[in-house]
């Protein structure tokens, strides 16, 4: 069996990543290692001291965004190689296009959706990145 993959997920809103979590779980069982912190620069910390497999992280968040919690990744020889997810309630065309030039893997949005689709849509990219699956319907 495999192992869990490990979740990085920084939401600067704790009921968001304690909805992600419950919701992810559910969704793959125990297929889900998911560590939340509400801030990026927790996020750098965490990610010295303990292995992730990718990053899902919110756009809009005190101190620094989404896009710079990427770009200090990406500037780490350590941390370059993780994928990246935002995931975010505040975005846009151009944030995601911003995203994507920094060195995102993907941009999904919490609007519009039901947070079990969303979650459901986050759980499937975050296995496809990591372990290279693909949904059930694609198979």
């Amino acid at each position: 069996m495999l192992s869990p993959i490990r979740i990085l997920h920084v939401d600067d809103e704790p009921g968001d990543l304690e909805i992600v979590r419950i919701l992810m779980k559910r969704d793959v069982k125990e297929d889900f290692d998911i560590v939340g912190v509400t801030e990026a620069k927790k996020a750098l910390e965490k990610l010295e001291s303990e292995h992730f497999d990718i990053v899902v992280a919110d756009y809009l968040m005190p101190g620094m965004d989404g896009i710079e919690l990427l770009e200090a990744l990406k500037k780490s020889e350590k941390h370059a190689h993780l994928p990246f997810i935002l995931f975010t309630g505040k975005g846009s065309a151009e944030i995601a296009e911003e995203g994507f030039e920094k060195g995102a893997d993907r941009y999904i949005t919490k609007g519009g959706a039901t947070a079990e689709n969303q979650c459901h849509e986050l759980a499937k990219a975050v296995r496809e990145l990591v372990r290279g699956e693909k949904g059930e319907a694609e198979k």
